[in-house]
């Protein structure tokens, strides 16, 4: 495919450059989910998109090395044979709007204009997934608060959160900040994420931005667990609509999380219910000013259930409107590091792949991108080598999830009920 990014080096990434993740209620930010958030100064959040630790990391990726601080992930996937978010981010021409401004005319620019803003503005969430924590979610929140900290063998959870002393101030300065004509104009992608957005009262507040500061060009984007009551769900979208006939916004992309699909899903994603998902995620069907997408996370919990919601997605696509393709993106769950499939070693997952890729090809319209990607987590799983410790962790952490709600993983999960020394 044709590489889109001005930067050629071997280990450039459009991410670095284009894209700002900003934790309000942590007070830090980052270029992707997957590298080291780095603090905000309170006394300088404007320079959040540049700074030191950012601008080194594009100056070594200019000189072709590899910056670290998390950017190892891609690495580790690259040296595999795969193909990494880094190499797929590069290439398409539905990355080119991404590319800051200032690359345009310097393609050695290390401080540019982020046009790729996400921001968590707080953890409030109604959902408590097995590969969260109370970061993310004011239910977990509410959980290490009645069950307390836990600690054995070597897994801990349940530790209070640290919430961001300034959080009001930065989020004064955020709203400042974005309400620049050279900041808002130049943002291509808002995402939204939480926590739960349409539970955050921030969530209005941006709507109200962009009525008020029309962007045409701009897609927002919602990631969302659409465990949402389903007459607030469409009195929402119905408000978008109205902003996207007005030309305040160009679309709406709705960024549905889901892993897989069954009473495993809704073990692992715990508050979930999936027939008030399906609700408000076929609401979204007919529409063809909203993008869709659904997002994967991979876990060893997951991936056996993956094919039943692929094929659940394949024959949603059938009543899009021609030419409306619902995208797929995948994230490997990375922590706790005894969820990550990697720990089971090499053939454990193998046929559960093949149902994965062979459901995908049930859809011709898939890019050879998509599958390329899978591919490339794929033979990062294949390529490691089985950790019996990891895996005792994996029993012991959900042995204590099922103390605490209720619940029963070996009826969900007999495959992970045996002895695996």
């Amino acid at each position: 495919m044709k590489r889109i990014f001005p930067i050629q080096t071997e280990t450039s990434c459009l991410l670095k450059w284009a894209w700002s993740t900003v934790y309000l209620y942590r007070g830090t930010t980052s270029s992707c989910h997957r590298v080291t958030q780095n603090p905000i100064d309170p006394n300088n959040f404007g320079d959040f998109h540049n700074l030191p630790e950012k601008l080194q990391a594009r100056k070594l990726m200019l000189s072709g090395q590899w910056p670290g601080q998390g950017c190892e992930y891609c690495q580790s996937i690259e040296q595999a044979g795969g193909v990494s978010d880094r190499q797929h981010q590069l290439t398409g021409d539905h990355h080119v709007d991404k590319i800051p401004p200032e690359l345009l005319t310097d393609p050695t620019a290390v401080e540019v204009t982020p046009t790729v803003l996400e921001v968590y503005f707080n953890n409030t969430c109604n959902m408590a997934c097995v590969y969260c924590g109370e970061h993310f979610s004011t239910k977990w929140a509410d959980e290490n608060r009645r069950w307390g900290e836990f600690k054995q063998d070597g897994v801990a959870f349940g530790h209070r959160t640290q919430i961001n002393p300034n959080y009001d101030r930065m989020l004064a300065d955020f709203w400042q900040w974005l309400a620049k004509d050279e900041h808002y104009r130049a943002i291509r992608y808002f995402q939204i994420l939480g926590g739960e957005p349409f539970y955050q009262k921030e969530f209005d507040t941006c709507l109200d931005f962009w009525q008020q500061h029309p962007n045409p060009d701009l897609a927002f984007n919602i990631i969302t667990n659409l465990k949402v009551p389903h007459n607030k769900f469409r009195q929402q979208i119905d408000r978008f609509e109205t902003m996207v006939q007005q030309g305040q916004i160009n679309r709406l992309q709705i960024t549905g999380s889901l892993d897989a699909w069954g009473p495993q899903e809704e073990y692992v994603r715990w508050g979930l219910d999936l027939s008030e998902w399906q609700q408000n995620f076929e609401y979204l069907l007919d529409k063809p000013w909203i993008q869709i997408s659904v997002n994967l996370a991979i876990c060893s919990l997951t991936i056996k259930t993956m094919p039943e919601l692929i094929q659940r997605i394949n024959a949603w696509q059938q009543r899009r409107p021609p030419g409306m393709l619902i995208h797929f993106s995948y994230m490997s769950v990375m922590t706790p590091a005894y969820l990550q499939p990697e720990i089971f070693g090499a053939g454990v997952f193998d046929q559960d792949f093949d149902r994965i890729i062979q459901t995908l090809d049930q859809n011709p319209e898939y890019s050879v991108s998509v599958r390329e990607h899978l591919q490339g987590i794929f033979k990062r799983i294949s390529s490691a080598t089985r950790d019996p410790m990891r895996i005792e962790q994996l029993k012991t952490y959900l042995t204590e999830l099922d103390r605490r709600r209720g619940t029963d993983w070996r009826s969900l999960f007999p495959w992970l009920d045996q002895d695996w020394h």
